[in-house]
């Protein structure tokens, strides 16, 4: 496991319990202690300073890895470890505007969305009279996001904002940013989460009075939904079109009851789930990184 067990430490211990009830052997690696030898028709993954080719690599909380996680992930995947949730899949899915990319070209229904560095290149009016959610393109657990009134009070606060920061987001480049309807109201979502092309958990968060976020990181409360309830099938979905093994998908019925793909993440917490739909989502992860690895044969 690529990851820092002490970031959303939950998550793991999750993972811990499940793999001690299946007799599977976890051990975490630092990303920042992955390196790349390269010579001559030759490419050796190493961890710590020494060559290493585990039988499976998951990763979570590497976000600011991605120059070397990338490479590294590649080069084990090619010499037959099987690496789970293809590295280059999971960070595109970070960014939320390259997901929606993704997700409208599959079909797969999403709400309307304007993407800008500056208000000023885009027509936001075209979004309708409705209150607008200001998110930025690769924030995670709510971080970020604001609502406003109409696209004028949007573009008004974007100009009293002042100069922008000179690094922001989780690369070395610039944020950009999202605009979108607030869909019902705000408040109020679904989240799924989807292993091998399948809902396993599936539940409804309300946030508490006053907030449009419905994190349970932020005070929201869950409800477990049914796998029946049609948001199971559309985030199946939602997950293949973004070519990932498994991760969280966010969901939003609009006024009509239509549902459509706010999110998707490969690298989602699934504690929140776990704990109100009782699934468990950890072992889910493992039975089918096992699965994988028999189905791949001897390495």
């Amino acid at each position: 496991m690529v990851h820092y067990p002490g970031e959303r430490a939950e998550n793991w211990a999750l993972l811990r319990k499940a793999a001690r009830e299946r007799g599977v052997r976890l051990v975490t690696w630092a990303p920042h202690l992955l390196g790349l030898w390269c010579a001559d028709g030759q490419q050796q993954a190493c961890y710590a300073g020494k060559a290493a080719r585990p039988e499976i690599v998951m990763h979570r909380t590497v976000a600011p890895f991605r120059g070397i996680l990338v490479p590294v992930l590649t080069c084990l995947a090619a010499d037959g470890t099987l690496v789970l949730n293809d590295p280059e899949a999971a960070f595109r899915s970070r960014d939320k505007l390259l997901t929606t990319v993704d997700l409208a070209s599959a079909g797969v229904p999403v709400v309307p969305t304007l993407a800008f560095d500056e208000p000023e290149g885009v027509h936001l009016a075209g979004l309708g009279r409705a209150e607008l959610v200001l998110k930025p393109g690769r924030g995670v657990r709510g971080e970020g996001i604001a609502a406003f009134a109409s696209a004028a009070a949007l573009s008004a606060a974007c100009q009293r904002r002042g100069p922008r920061p000179a690094v922001a987001g989780y690369h070395a480049e610039r944020e950009h940013y999202l605009a979108q309807p607030l869909v019902g109201g705000g408040g109020q979502d679904i989240r799924a989460y989807v292993v091998n092309n399948s809902c396993v958990a599936l539940m409804r968060r309300v946030a508490k009075p006053g907030e449009i976020r419905a994190n349970l990181a932020l005070g929201a409360t869950a409800s477990p939904l049914a796998l029946t309830h049609p948001a199971a099938r559309l985030a199946a979905a939602a997950l293949t079109a973004c070519g990932l093994d498994f991760g969280g998908v966010d969901l939003v019925e609009d006024d009509d009851g239509a549902l459509r793909v706010l999110e998707v993440d490969a690298w989602a917490g699934f504690a929140g789930i776990t704990r109100a739909t009782r699934t468990d989502v950890a072992g889910a992860i493992l039975d089918f990184a096992a699965g994988r690895r028999a189905e791949a044969g001897p390495g």
